[in-house]
């Protein structure tokens, strides 16, 4: 039988969780809603923005999927 490798983040000691429910709660914590700090250009501020909005994207997308009724 063959084992079956857990992926990691890249350059991270976290693995990836192998269900979406544990993928989608490991984005919010990867990527939590964050206040522009002072000193962040608007790049920064915009590309922190865009990754949130992934993992919020992928939320409601799994919530949607989950509250579908069953055939």
């Amino acid at each position: 039988m063959m084992s079956r490798v857990q992926p990691t983040g890249h350059g991270r000691r976290e693995t990836i969780p192998a269900s979406v429910k544990d993928f989608i709660d490991f984005l919010d914590r990867r990527y939590p809603e964050l206040s522009p700090r002072p000193g962040q250009t608007l790049e920064e501020v915009m590309f922190a923005a865009g990754q949130r909005s992934v993992a919020q994207q992928m939320r409601a997308e799994f919530e949607a999927a989950s509250n579908l009724p069953e055939d």
